[in-house]
């Protein structure tokens, strides 16, 4: 009983191993399941990750494609908008030489036939009226200025006792006028009694005339004399340059002859240089000097609560006198009319017409001197102002376009003007200089870029000096000085090395034919009126008719 007993134990204990056995194999299925089940889990998240990976890459990839793709369809498209600019641009030029030449042509062809009518006296009656006008007025003024003639220049013989209005400078001086009149020819005498400088009216005695190289030279004796008003004015400037810049003599020298035109302590040596350099304007009293009077005054009462117009009526004042105290010179006088009639145009109207004031000038000179026609000064004053108003304007219009506003920067841009403008200056003047001078000036206006400010400085400090010693301020007189010397040395080493340039000026044999300066003139008013408004002239481009209008 007990071996079967013991059978029946070892067969139940093998069924309960087999069951635990079964039990762990079919736990470790479940094991080995759940981890396959886990790895492959695993292996899909990976199989995820690189996709993600993969797919940022393509994306990133994709988008630096794009990129590129927009970038050089961006270029190609500049390049194809670049070169339609250019086709059309090109067209546009195309275009306006057409256009210009059409009316170019037309224009020329409207002329002739106006000139054809003119000579074949093809005209209506209200023109030969108008014409018939305009003629006897101007035979009427001629007769009337040849009538007023008798009453304002002297005509008589220069002997004997005269009345002569004389300006003293240094041992020199020049006669003004003889008997209340002006003299057709520059008249001077000696300064024997040693008179200051200024102005004076002297009871003289002629004993005879020197004639030499068109001007006369009168020797005699004074009997008595009277001194202007304003010479005690002058003698006080002068003392004041005495005092401050006596050490330095050519400085003292350019002080002197800058602000009151006294010419008698500048060197040969001097002259000759400013002369060589272009630059004889800035020691001689000019618009200029009258331009910073006016602009000093206005600026000096800019720091008070003054009035517009009031302003301007104390720079007219100022300018006035100013110009009363140095003399009215025909070229001062052209400076102090156009002057004024600006000042008093910008009290009344607010606005200026320089046109206008350049022909009131011409006309107001010629009533007072008709003689100051033939005075050196006032012609190369006006033919620089005539440059600066009439001939510079018109060639402007042709150059604007096609250098100026090709530049941009402002400094440049404006240099670059300033040059334009002196060699138009020149060109005006090259006749004049060829018929009184013998001399051919070529490359001298190029000087006047930097000359003429850093002499204008100089000038302004000059002024501000006598100004701080009238109103008793020459505590600061050391500073000025200082300032005064310091840029007068820089000026004056300009001058000195401009005058070591080669053909700046050119000496001719002989003097020019008076013939070829009105020729020469006459020319460069036609071009400036005639030929540039044909190719400065705004024109349609599209239109048939060419109704132009002027660029202003």
């Amino acid at each position: 009983m007990k071996k079967w007993g013991n059978i029946g134990d070892n067969g139940i204990v093998e069924e309960s191993n087999k069951k635990r056995d079964f039990k762990n194999v079919s736990f470790c299925r479940i094991v080995k399941k759940s981890n396959k089940n886990e790895d492959s889990k695993e292996n899909e998240n990976f199989r995820d990750v690189e996709n993600i990976k993969i797919n940022r890459n393509k994306k990133v990839n994709e988008n630096l494609k794009n990129k590129e793709n927009r970038k050089n369809n961006e270029h190609s498209n500049k390049f194809e908008n670049s070169e339609f600019d250019k086709y059309i641009l090109e067209m546009k030029k195309q275009r306006e030489k057409t256009a210009r030449k059409k009316y170019i042509k037309s224009e020329l062809l409207r002329r002739g036939q106006n000139l054809k009518k003119f000579f074949c006296m093809e005209i209506g009656i209200e023109e030969v009226k108008r014409a018939w006008q305009f003629g006897m007025l101007i035979l009427a003024g001629i007769v009337l200025f040849l009538f007023y003639l008798n009453f304002v220049t002297f005509k008589g013989e220069l002997a004997g006792e005269k009345v002569l209005y004389v300006k003293i400078d240094g041992n020199r001086g020049s006669v003004l006028k003889v008997n209340n009149k002006y003299l057709k020819s520059q008249a001077g005498i000696e300064n024997k009694k040693g008179l200051e400088y200024g102005f004076y009216l002297m009871r003289y005695k002629i004993r005879k005339v020197i004639s030499k190289n068109g001007n006369v030279k009168i020797d005699g004796k004074i009997l008595g004399y009277k001194e202007s008003r304003l010479n005690g004015v002058r003698k006080y400037i002068l003392n004041i340059f005495d005092e401050l810049f006596i050490t330095d003599e050519n400085l003292y020298a350019f002080s002197r002859a800058a602000v009151l035109g006294e010419k008698a302590e500048v060197s040969k040596d001097m002259k000759d240089k400013f002369k060589y350099t272009g630059l004889a304007h800035l020691i001689v009293i000019s618009g200029t000097h009258i331009s910073l009077v006016v602009i000093g005054i206005v600026k000096i009462l800019d720091g008070l609560s003054l009035g517009y117009r009031f302003k301007y009526l104390m720079a007219l004042v100022a300018l006035t006198f100013y110009c009363a105290l140095i003399g009215f010179s025909p070229g001062i006088l052209r400076a102090y009319i156009m002057g004024a009639m600006m000042i008093l145009a910008r009290i009344l109207f607010e606005q200026e017409e320089s046109k206008k004031s350049l022909l009131v000038s011409f006309i107001v000179i010629i009533v007072l001197n008709p003689y100051s026609l033939f005075d050196i000064s006032m012609q190369l004053s006006y033919a620089a102002v005539v440059a600066i108003i009439f001939v510079n304007p018109e060639f402007k219009k042709f150059y604007q376009e096609k250098v100026l506003d090709k530049i941009k920067n402002e400094v440049l841009r404006n240099t670059v003007d300033l040059i334009f403008l002196s060699l138009t200056i020149q060109i005006t003047s090259i006749p004049l200089f060829l018929y009184y001078f013998e001399k051919l000036p070529l490359f001298s206006f190029l000087l006047n870029i930097v000359g003429i400010p850093i002499g204008t400085v100089v000038i302004q400090c000059l002024f501000f000096a006598v100004l701080l010693n009238i109103f008793k301020l020459s505590l600061f007189n050391g500073i000025v000085v200082f300032i005064t010397e310091i840029i007068f040395k820089a000026f004056e080493g300009f001058i000195y090395a401009g005058s070591k340039i080669p053909l700046l000026q050119m000496n001719i044999n002989g003097k020019a034919p008076l013939w070829t300066v009105f020729a020469y003139y006459g020319m460069l008013f036609f071009i400036t009126f005639f030929v540039m408004p044909l190719f400065t002239a705004k024109i349609d481009m599209y239109s048939s008719s060419f109704n132009t209008e002027t660029i202003k």
